[in-house]
């Protein structure tokens, strides 16, 4: 990391040699695309998610991490952090104990879609659908199962003939497989409370929370947003959000204060305003990349 970084403290610009041409330039930082840990390391904010403020975007609260009714969010940037830095009070903000480069470091480490949603939430969504089943009725777990695994073949199509029982180990690419179905796989799926359950959720609910990821799954992909479009985007992501931790706040330890969650939420509609369209900074490409030409080789 320190190799990495080096370049980007140097005073007196370095030099690239480019096509037997050699080139003397200030490096300097476009945009970051990580996933958590990563990103903590390069805005050196606390990597545990139990630090006090464990956001590298922001001085929210570890406590508030699950809010979606936040009206004030301070920032983080170059300048106030480097103040609480100088001030000997960088343990008040969680902050690591190495100088600071002259940078927004915070605003160019964007949320990777690939890390925040298909390996982060989505994966929470189900491994809490799946709690919640085994409390209303531990037979709808394997209902659920049984539902995967009579989906017909199709091309290009993956089949869960295991059901969710690899969950922990499923790539990016399956919970993107998961997502066309699961919406479909929930619906209908049970009707009253016959065993008298506390904190009961409807299946209607269960269904709708699917059916609301999936639309702000798309929108995330969407290859152009004007204003109005950031604004819908908005209102339905936060939709999802509150129906989110309605339903499945009781099923998590930590009562769904996940960085990744307070983060996409609230910070990737200005990522989409500096740098715009998602799929333009996302790791999936790089990781796929990897795969197929150093994994599997390997």
């Amino acid at each position: 990391m320190k190799f990495l970084l080096d370049p980007l403290f140097a005073e007196k610009g370095i030099d690239l040699e480019v096509d037997n041409k050699t080139f003397w330039f200030f490096p300097r930082i476009s945009t970051i695309i990580c996933d958590w840990p990563e990103a903590a390391t390069f805005s050196l904010v606390y990597k545990s998610t139990n630090s006090n403020f464990p956001c590298h975007f922001c001085l929210i609260s570890k406590t508030l991490l699950a809010d979606t009714d936040l009206s004030d969010v301070t920032f983080r940037n170059n300048e106030n952090m480097q103040e609480y830095f100088y001030n000997n009070a960088r343990q008040d903000v969680s902050l690591e104990n190495i100088p600071l480069p002259s940078i927004n470091v915070y605003s160019a480490t964007v949320p990777d879609r690939m890390h925040h949603l298909d390996l982060g939430l989505f994966h929470y969504q189900i491994e809490f659908t799946q709690a919640l089943l085994q409390k209303q009725d531990s037979s709808l777990v394997n209902k659920i199962d049984n539902r995967l695994s009579k989906i017909p073949r199709f091309q290009k199509f993956q089949i869960f003939t295991n059901g969710l029982q690899s969950i922990s180990r499923m790539t990016a690419k399956e919970y993107r497989i998961l997502m066309k179905i699961m919406v479909f796989v929930v619906d209908n799926l049970y009707k009253e409370n016959e065993n008298n359950v506390e904190n009961f959720v409807e299946n209607k609910k269960l269904s709708e929370v699917y059916a609301k990821w999936n639309k702000i799954y798309m929108m995330s992909r969407s290859e152009i947003f004007t204003e109005s479009d950031l604004e819908n985007f908005r209102k339905d992501m936060f939709e999802w959000a509150k129906l989110f931790v309605e339903i499945f706040k009781l099923y998590s330890r930590s009562k769904l204060k996940f960085p990744k969650f307070h983060s996409w939420i609230y910070h990737i509609f200005e990522s989409i305003r500096q740098f715009g369209i998602i799929n333009g900074y996302t790791t999936e490409t790089y990781e796929s990349l990897h795969k197929d030409f150093v994994k599997i080789p390997y």
